[in-house]
């Protein structure tokens, strides 16, 4: 029983002494993935559109894909199918076959203020409600309702209801 439990603790030792030898004098594990150039292309502070509601809301998805490019991924459900693209990082619900949903996450830098719709394509406008956490435009270009969350400083993610 004795020689068991010596045996555990050396092996336990040894573990611990390669570990310490690879991990705990600050040698650095890489791998090949380039994550500069993967977003080399961001602009965090970019107030630039991401795309142009117009173009998307709406549409089939095939009209979508030529405007956003093809979808990275998508689930579809009894009423409904749901993709994801690149721009924005944008979520996009079709009902009926139609863009009808939109969830838009990756909103840069911008502040949660009325210039948030520039990110869409769409011209600034006030809000017809305004909090500190959440700003909401209605009847926007053929949009039923816009909504954006975040704080003062940063917008966190818009979403727009097109018909339902």
């Amino acid at each position: 029983m004795r020689r068991s439990l010596l045996l555990v603790a050396a092996l336990l030792s040894l573990s611990a002494l390669v570990y310490w030898l690879v991990w705990g004098r600050g040698v650095e594990q890489t791998d090949d993935y380039d994550y500069a150039a993967a977003f080399e292309s961001l602009d965090p502070g970019s107030t630039a559109p991401l795309f142009r509601i117009a173009d998307v809301a709406g549409k089939a998805e095939a009209d979508v894909a030529a405007v956003l490019g093809p979808p990275t991924g998508c689930e579809s459900s009894l009423h409904s199918r749901r993709c994801r693209y690149t721009p924005g990082a944008t979520e996009i619900v079709y009902i009926d076959g139609k863009a009808d949903w939109l969830t838009v996450t990756a909103l840069g830098e911008a502040p949660l203020d009325d210039a948030l719709l520039q990110r869409i394509g769409l011209k600034a406008a006030k809000a017809a409600s305004a909090s500190d956490e959440e700003r909401v435009w209605s009847a926007l270009s053929g949009l039923r309702e816009v909504r954006a969350y975040g704080t003062p400083e940063r917008a966190q993610f818009l979403r727009i209801k097109v018909k339902s």
